[in-house]
């Protein structure tokens, strides 16, 4: 009797154990080579690639992460005319906009997700030009094997919320001749592999 209540003993702690191991997170690291921010102002259009990154699963749902944003790798893919197309990068890496001399990456941290039907609303916190604010947002996520992949909807950054103003409406010295929106549009697509 006193051994078959030793086998279920050790067997209700077997199942135990298992079922706080089912319950660990799970990382992923970004893969920079299939991630991508995409962005779009005024007439043009383009990307930054990704430096690093990780997210973190637990019961195959997403519950954190974060990563980082090349500036220096912003790149504008509506203009076919090469002198033009790098004159304007040059122009968005000045200190006058994004000022990649100083800040090489913009960050973004998930502090909440929550989920409903098919769809992750997260909140995180977006760090740009040294500031950082609270954004939200909506994101599918496919979660297969050892691998995951994860698509936002479009993000729209109001830049003056980071403390850049240059040439925009609002700006009382900028030139009306030429004034360059504050919102600019972003979407952001990851795709990982299950850290060792």
């Amino acid at each position: 009797m006193r051994h078959s209540i030793n086998i279920l003993s050790s067997l209700f702690f077997l199942l135990s154990f298992v079922g706080l191991s089912a319950q660990e997170p799970v990382f992923f690291t970004i893969d920079t080579a299939r991630s991508i921010v995409t962005w779009s102002c005024d007439l043009h259009r383009g990307y930054f690639k990704l430096d690093n990154g990780s997210l973190k699963m637990k019961k195959e749902k997403l519950v954190g992460g974060s990563f980082d944003i090349c500036m220096e790798s912003i790149t504008d893919v509506d203009i076919d005319y090469e002198l033009m197309r790098v004159t304007l990068q040059n122009t968005l890496k000045s200190k006058d906009f994004l000022y990649t001399a100083k800040y090489h990456y913009s960050t973004f941290a998930i502090d909440d997700v929550r989920y409903e039907h098919d769809s992750a609303y997260i909140t995180g916190d977006l760090t740009f030009l040294g500031i950082t604010n609270c954004i939200h947002f909506s994101c599918g996520i496919t979660f297969k094997n050892d691998s995951i992949k994860a698509m936002t909807e479009e993000i729209i950054i109001d830049r003056s919320d980071y403390g850049n103003s240059t040439m925009s409406k609002g700006n009382a010295k900028s030139d009306k001749s030429f004034i360059v929106p504050n919102e600019v549009t972003i979407s952001v697509s990851l795709a990982g592999f299950k850290s060792p």
